[in-house]
């Protein structure tokens, strides 16, 4: 059995945490950096939450990845669009697509140590 990281947060905000599918910390840390919702059938709208939830919990502007199919992608715009986010000032949503992490995978593992390698693949949702 894996054991979740001491974080440095409130019980309620690593109890949020917990609900990530993927969390991306700062090297050499136990601060959040970035949180990733993996959804292949699963809702979009409730990754979105969840991470947004997160954000929110965190009390500063959280870097967002839905990671989704691409033929999924009319959905997650859909889904963004919708009254619950309309302001999601306080995290910043991206979305990548599981085909293009597959084709890119091995430049990104040799020319990447940060999360910024991701960033030539994310499309932002806004």
């Amino acid at each position: 059995m894996k054991v979740f990281p001491a974080l440095p947060y409130p019980q309620e905000v690593v109890d949020t945490a917990k609900l990530i599918d993927v969390i991306w910390f700062k090297k050499n840390t136990n601060d959040i950096e970035a949180v990733f919702e993996v959804e292949n059938t699963t809702s979009i709208y409730s990754g979105i939450l969840r991470m947004y939830d997160l954000s929110l919990s965190l009390g500063r502007k959280q870097v967002c990845y839905l990671v989704a199919p691409k033929n999924r992608e009319k959905e997650i715009l859909a889904q963004v669009r919708r009254p619950s986010f309309h302001d999601l000032a306080d995290m910043e949503l991206r979305y990548l697509f599981f085909e293009e992490i597959c084709d890119h995978c091995e430049a990104m593992c040799k020319f990447g140590n940060d999360k910024g390698v991701l960033d030539k693949l994310a499309k932002d949702c806004c």
